[in-house]
């Protein structure tokens, strides 16, 4: 489901954001088990792990030829406990970090202070972020569980933290082919520093991109913690944001969007200098191939959006994030 807000008079339409759903795959609850006996015994410490999310796709439907999207997925493996770097992650995948605080009881899994481990959790990220100016910290995520080894069941719960912008984001516009505003030569160098700006062989989450003083044609990228120095002196029109879009919904964009823009609004405000006349160009990246004006025409999408007023960027933002329904 993706949230959303009702505007009122004449507000522009919010942008809209699927949140990601969890999918677990059960080698995951055996690495589960055999840590819990081997190793956490009765220890409650928390875990690191890790996981991936996967560019958006989209399945047709054979009987009305309606293109359905699929879920915006973050996939736990049994990987999960190994160094990212001793795993190969999945094609076209963005890997992110994540903490696992397992329970001995159900009453202690049902009982915990669920805002608190929250509230910590998303100010760990901010505070990482802020402090090593890795902006992969924006993606990390929680799961609590409980693992009932007598009944072989499994209780558990992600949260994935979304800070949220006051006021929201706003769109200028709808969301448009990305061709239409960068040539295919231009998304082919996009598509290149995706595919090859990523850790451990995963796919960058994010990259920024301007055309070339030199040829308009053409296109330069850089990582998103060089938005200010990127972005110095280029026009706001020629800015763009990619990220890779983890939804392949025509309208609502994926879970991580939220994060990345504020942390541009936050810690590049003056560069960005965002605001209605001044919108920040952003491009869902959902080509999974090398984009190809003949062989395989480019599924990214584009739009313009903007904050109405800049917020207090003194203090950390507010978050949002568990998931809807725990299992």
């Amino acid at each position: 489901m993706a949230s959303s807000t009702a505007n009122s008079g004449a507000a522009k339409p919010l942008l809209q954001f699927t949140p990601f759903s969890s999918t677990v795959q059960p080698a995951f609850w055996h690495e589960l088990t055999n840590l819990k006996i081997d190793v956490l015994r009765l220890s409650q410490d928390a875990i690191p792990i890790h996981a991936n999310y996967s560019i958006g796709r989209a399945v047709v439907d054979r009987e009305t030829g309606m293109e359905v999207a699929l879920g915006c997925n973050l996939v736990v493996s049994g990987d999960a406990f190994k160094d990212p770097k001793d795993v190969k992650p999945p094609p076209n995948s963005v890997t992110v970090r994540g903490v696992l605080k397992n329970f001995n009881t159900i009453e202690e899994f049902k009982n915990v202070n669920k805002q608190e481990m929250f509230n910590n959790t998303s100010k760990e990220m901010w505070t990482k972020t802020l402090q090593t100016g890795d902006p992969s910290h924006l993606f990390d995520f929680l799961l609590i569980t409980f693992a009932d080894l007598k009944k072989y069941k499994y209780y558990y719960w992600f949260a994935f933290p979304a800070f949220a912008a006051s006021p929201p984001w706003e769109k200028q516009g709808e969301w448009a082919p990305a061709v239409d505003v960068v040539p295919i030569k231009g998304l082919e160098t996009i598509h290149k520093a995706i595919h090859s700006g990523g850790s451990d062989s995963s796919i960058a989450a994010a990259v920024l991109a301007k055309p070339s003083a030199n040829d308009p044609t053409a296109y330069e990228t850089a990582p998103l913690n060089k938005f200010s120095e990127f972005f110095a002196g280029t026009p706001s029109e020629k800015r763009f944001v990619v990220f890779s879009d983890p939804s392949a919904h025509s309208q609502h964009v994926g879970w991580p969007l939220r994060n990345i823009l504020t942390y541009i609004l936050f810690n590049h405000h003056q560069t960005a200098a965002i605001s209605p006349s001044s919108p920040l160009n952003i491009i869902a990246w959902r080509d999974i191939d090398t984009p190809s004006a003949s062989s395989n025409p480019p599924k990214s999408l584009y739009i313009k959006a903007y904050v109405p007023s800049l917020p207090d960027t003194s203090a950390a933002p507010g978050a949002v994030g568990w998931e809807k329904n725990p299992a």
